[in-house]
Order: C-alpha cells, then sequence, then structure tokens
C-alpha cells in the first residue's frame, strides 16, 4: 500500500506515461513541480520514492543525462498501468468498509437499546 507522497509521485508519472504510449522521460525538478504544495519535498525524496515505486513493480526506471541534466526515462509495467484503477478500487473498499461499521454499530446500538429494555422491565 502506497502512503500519499508516492501516490502523488507515482500520480504525475502515470500522467505523464499516459500521454506518451506508457513511457516518458521526466526531471526530478519536473516531479517536484508536479506533486501538491503539502508534500513538498526534496530531489534525494523524490530518487528514494521513485527507487520504492521500481522495486514495487509499478515501472523500470533509468537515469540518463540530457542537456546537462539527470532525467529519469520510465516506462510503465502492467502494475503502473493498472495504478488509476487501483485508486479507485481501494476508495471504493474505504467507503464499502466505512458503510458496514455504521450498520453493524447501528444495529449493535439498536439491539443494545432493546436489551436495556428488556431487563428493566424484568427487573
Amino acid at each position: 500500500m502506497l502512503d500519499r507522497k508516492e501516490i502523488s509521485v507515482m500520480n504525475c508519472i502515470y500522467n505523464s506515461c499516459k500521454r506518451n504510449n506508457d513511457g516518458c522521460i521526466v526531471s526530478d525538478a519536473f516531479i517536484l513541480q508536479s506533486i501538491p504544495e503539502k508534500y513538498k519535498m526534496d530531489e534525494a525524496k523524490v530518487d528514494s520514492i521513485l527507487n520504492q515505486l521500481e522495486y514495487d513493480g509499478y515501472f523500470e526506471c533509468t537515469k540518463s543525462e540530457r542537456k546537462g541534466e539527470t532525467v529519469n526515462v520510465i516506462n510503465l509495467k502492467p502494475k503502473g498501468k493498472a495504478f488509476k484503477r487501483e485508486l479507485l478500487q481501494r476508495r471504493r473498499e474505504l467507503i464499502n468498509n466505512f458503510f458496514w461499521r455504521m450498520v453493524f454499530a447501528a444495529v449493535g446500538a439498536g439491539v443494545g437499546f432493546l436489551v436495556s429494555l428488556m431487563l428493566k422491565g424484568i427487573g
């Protein structure tokens, strides 16, 4: 399961790759500009997250030089191509989980109330 910073980096990479046939060339500076303000981080942290995502099987990443700047050559793997679907399924699962917890809490409260009424009537 990815944390919020990893999701924001992966979202940037996914969007760039989908515009360019499942592959792209991005710099760390581009990734830093693309992530939301609340997740601001430095280039070392971005490199660390890229390595973790690559290790998790989302994409293949190769460092290269372009016009004196280090860039990441990224090709999505099948797990990376299914990233948006994975996010959607996780959101559905959370909503479903929340719904059923509320239902069982209401049923439990109702049963507790009925039992307390029955015990008051007996006693």
